[in-house]
């Protein structure tokens, strides 16, 4: 199995530490330093995807209908929402 590589660190806002990203083969996560697992993983992100989905199942016949989706930036969650939701959202 390959090794995870470093790709990029980024300061966590109010001395929160700092957010890693790692890379191994097509797979990539984002951990904070020191802590215990990954915070997200392109390989795993069901959660992601039931966020997206399930907060616009009710949005999906208005007219109009606007969201906004916030987090780490993989882009599962707005990957879910927009497949939930009509081209026009």
């Amino acid at each position: 199995m390959s090794r995870w590589e470093p790709v990029d660190t980024a300061s966590i806002p109010n001395d929160g530490g700092e957010l890693h990203l790692f890379k191994r083969d097509n797979e990539f996560a984002i951990r904070i330093a020191g802590g215990h697992g990954d915070l997200m993983n392109s390989r795993t992100h069901g959660s992601e995807d039931a966020l997206g989905t399930l907060a616009c199942e009710s949005l999906r016949d208005k007219q109009a209908a606007q969201i906004l989706i916030g987090g780490l930036g993989m882009g599962f969650t707005l990957a879910a929402a927009l497949g939930c939701l009509p081209a026009h959202a």
